[in-house]
């Protein structure tokens, strides 16, 4: 049965099929190389254009070109940009691509300036670079995905699979590769020595034979990957299959035990010596680690100094208007479900104050004075926050802390959302992806607080300085125009 039109085939050719075999590390290794070409040619182009050929200044133009692409193509590669993910999002990737190639302008800008030769060079010129190349280098990688797609739908560039194994994993592990709509992946038919004993198809594919007869296939027609797809308690089975499939000039794969198909994330790693299943890591370890504690400590210390006149006039504002403290300090779940103690101004008379927040702000809230209703608005309440952000109770960018008593529809958040605690497994932050994205303000319905988790937790598998620094830039201007916040 051809899997593309439907039809009866027969397997049995002499012929083998002509087609580009799909490789990842190719594909991936073309694009660094365009970008790296866009990057020179367009710094070239423009140099020659505007400034003019100069033996004496052009290593050094040609310089700041090698290390802007290096660094572009370093920080590419550490957000991920090469992997199959993004080629297959171009849209999704080029929001990625423009905050990266701006830091990279930014730091070799500082460079400059600090090694005081800045003025050796056009600014003209590294405006206009930047400007040209970032859309370039966006275009060309969309334009790598129509071809690629184009080229796979037609049948021209292809990872040809065969599956071993016609039980409940095989039929599972289809149902995600349809689902995941890879063009390139092209599953060819099953094989198991039980065939007599399973439907003639499974899925929309057909069992063609057994083991032997896969043999055969493949030293026929060829193929790429085969892909056994039985219960890891058959060990011995397993063994015997693979041992066999050592004949053929094919990557062989195991695939994940019934439970695996359960967690996409999940990889194989050594430990210890020996290979585990890793399905869920620590997130924000390591280096991440580091580089998010620097990012959190500067962008504080210098909040905190650079705001230090408005924290002085809201503070006497909200004394002019009423008594009480200028702070509002209440208890909220952070980092691993333990309770802090968050800071903001007060925008609540005294002695209304709702501490574990029972009754969330509604819109015309009494209880709110009116500097109160300003703050809130254009969230500069939350300013305070870097405080517990200097003291490592919270990070810049993260899910927003929610008070102990915070509920919707009458149920409180972790009752409401089976997977609410997910967010304590990074610190909370002063905004986050669910704010960004229109997820801000009043969460007085369990759709409402079911979409700010379901932001969180991507934020949460996602997490890079890049997304941080997007999210932080975007802030503002959502602060501005959001009207749910009271």
């Amino acid at each position: 049965m051809d899997i593309h039109t439907g039809h009866p085939r027969s397997w049995h050719t002499s012929q083998p099929m002509h087609y580009r075999s799909f490789s990842k590390s190719i594909i991936s290794g073309l694009i660094a190389v365009t970008d790296i070409g866009i990057i020179f040619g367009t710094g070239l182009a423009v140099y020659f254009l505007y400034v003019g050929w100069s033996s004496e200044v052009f290593p050094a133009y040609l310089s700041v070109l090698a290390i802007n692409a290096l660094l572009t193509i370093g920080m590419f590669y550490l957000s991920g940009l090469y992997n199959l993910e993004p080629i297959t999002h171009p849209i999704q990737q080029a929001k990625r691509i423009l905050p990266i190639c701006a830091i990279v302008f930014l730091l070799l800008a500082a460079l400059a300036f600090t090694l005081k030769v800045s003025e050796q060079f056009s600014r003209i010129w590294a405006f206009s670079s930047f400007i040209i190349s970032v859309p370039l280098i966006c275009l060309a990688r969309t334009g790598y995905y129509i071809l690629l797609h184009k080229w796979a739908l037609a049948g021209q560039l292809t990872r040809d699979v065969v599956i071993i194994g016609g039980g409940e994993q095989a039929s599972r592990l289809i149902k995600i590769f349809e689902a995941n709509k890879y063009p390139w992946l092209r599953i060819i038919g099953i094989f198991d020595d039980r065939a007599d004993r399973i439907p003639s198809t499974i899925g929309n594919y057909p069992v063609l034979g057994g083991l032997d007869d896969l043999i055969k296939y493949v030293q026929r027609n060829g193929c790429d990957d085969v892909l056994v797809t039985l219960p890891w308690v058959a060990e011995k089975r397993i063994l015997d299959i693979l041992n066999k499939l050592k004949v053929l000039p094919v990557c062989v794969r195991l695939g994940p035990d019934l439970i695996g198909s359960d967690f996409p994330r999940c990889h194989f790693e050594s430990y210890g010596g020996i290979p585990v299943l890793s399905i869920v890591d620590k997130p924000i370890a390591g280096w991440s680690y580091v580089v998010k504690l620097l990012e959190d400590r500067i962008f504080a210390i210098s909040i905190l100094t650079l705001l230090l006149p408005v924290f002085a006039i809201i503070a006497l504002l909200i004394k002019l208007e009423s008594p009480g403290p200028v702070f509002f300090r209440q208890k909220r779940y952070g980092f691993n479900n333990r309770l802090i103690e968050v800071l903001k101004f007060r925008t609540m008379y005294i002695d209304q104050q709702d501490d574990d927040a029972e009754k969330l702000a509604c819109r015309n809230d009494s209880r709110v004075t009116r500097i109160g209703s300003f703050l809130r608005r254009s969230s500069l309440d939350e300013l305070p926050q870097f405080i517990n952000v200097l003291k490592g109770e919270m990070s810049v960018v993260g899910p927003r802390p929610h008070a102990i008593k915070a509920s919707a529809e009458g149920k409180l958040y972790q009752d409401a959302v089976s997977e609410y605690a997910i967010r304590h497994k990074v610190k909370p932050g002063i905004t986050g992806w669910a704010q960004i994205n229109g997820w801000r303000g009043e969460t007085d319905t369990i759709e409402k607080i079911a979409k700010r988790v379901e932001y969180d937790i991507y934020y949460i598998e996602n997490w890079s300085l890049v997304l941080d620094l997007w999210i932080i830039l975007k802030t503002p201007l959502v602060c501005l125009k959001t009207r749910n916040a009271y």
